[in-house]
């Protein structure tokens, strides 16, 4: 199977309405925040509007076409996070939560909730050292802020009843799914190996996601692809790609880094059925654990046991001791010796 990686410089919204309809399994993505960061002059950067209002509504008509190039039971994740306000941005603080008005979208588009997760991006002493009211000499009374620190990615599935799959299977292991698991993800937030960007994208998050919601040979698209990371991360799982970015600068930087690729990147023998062997492998060894397990616990019960027997033993033989006459001091210093005889 060779795989695709169609990357594209264009309005999301113009270039979504060429894909054909169910075309896509997975769309990951983290949209631009209304009028927090400068990304482009361009009209159509959703980061230009000048009210939440018209953010709302254009952010619903990409979410809309989301909707209709994925799949029936596909995944769309977004990536966000509530607005902070500050003073000198502002004039005022306090939050501007977007979580309401980001799922009322999604349900009214034929989405239902999934799955959550808090991503944990960095330390609160991090921080602490962009925003100077979190240090602990300039806190209010009765008004502490606390370290937004953390992000919110929202799993939405396209259907209104929520009926799951009846295949089971996934492409992650045993081990991944120690730490999948937990609905909060300590990912540092970096771009590490990626084109720079102002808002990066951790590979991690990413690729965490993709292994999750699809299978090898899918198609993952990110509206909103930025310096290309969910692209990369789907190549480099098995998985096909389509990356739709408005910024030219941003477009440019991801393009260096796929043409650095070497075309057998593209090449991929994995595909469904390999993975769900893989996934009966790690039951299989889930499931000798299982037993190990029992086996560790069985064994340990019975030397619990055996060391109550041999407590009711040692008790009965001081007793009978102490009825023949030997003195307790003389039986404990009995024991002592006992005792370093068994240590040597």
């Amino acid at each position: 199977m060779r795989l695709f990686n169609n990357w594209i410089n264009g309005d999301c919204l113009k270039e979504l309405k060429k894909m054909e309809a169910e075309s896509v399994d997975l769309v990951i993505t983290s949209p631009p925040y209304h009028n927090l960061r400068v990304y482009s002059n361009d009209p159509s950067d959703l980061s230009n509007c000048e009210s939440y209002e018209e953010y709302y509504y254009l952010l619903g008509l990409v979410i809309a076409e989301c909707e209709r190039v994925l799949k029936s039971g596909g995944k769309f994740v977004m990536q966000f996070e509530d607005y902070n306000y500050t003073i000198g941005r502002d004039n005022r603080r306090g939050k501007e939560s977007l979580v309401g008005e980001i799922n009322k979208m999604f349900t009214d588009n034929g989405f239902v909730l999934w799955s959550e997760i808090c991503w944990e991006k960095y330390t609160p002493q991090r921080a602490m050292i962009s925003d100077g009211s979190l240090w602990y000499r300039n806190l209010k009374v009765r008004d502490a802020i606390i370290a937004a620190n953390f992000g919110y990615v929202y799993v939405y599935k396209k259907s209104t009843t929520g009926e799951m799959e009846k295949e089971s299977g996934s492409d992650i292991t045993l081990e991944e799914w120690a730490s999948y698991a937990s609905g909060v993800w300590k990912i540092p937030n970096t771009s590490v190996g990626g084109a720079n960007h102002m808002t990066p994208y951790p590979y991690e998050l990413c690729k965490r996601l993709i292994k999750l919601y699809s299978v090898p040979g899918d198609v993952v698209l990110d509206p909103f692809a930025g310096s290309g990371t969910t692209n990369r991360a789907a190549i480099e799982n098995g998985r096909n790609a389509i990356g739709i970015e408005l910024n030219e600068k941003f477009y440019n930087a991801a393009q260096e880094i796929f043409d650095k690729w070497d075309g057998s990147v593209f090449e991929c023998d994995d595909n469904h059925d390999k993975m769900i062997d893989r996934f009966k492998e790690q039951l299989a060894i889930g499931e000798l654990n299982k037993e190990k397990g029992k086996a560790e616990k069985e064994e340990q019960k019975q030397m619990r046991n055996r060391k109550k027997e041999l407590r009711a033993e040692i008790k009965l033989l001081e007793e009978q001791l102490n009825v023949l006459g030997m003195k307790k001091s003389e039986i404990k210093k009995l024991k002592e010796e006992v005792k370093e005889e068994v240590i040597e």
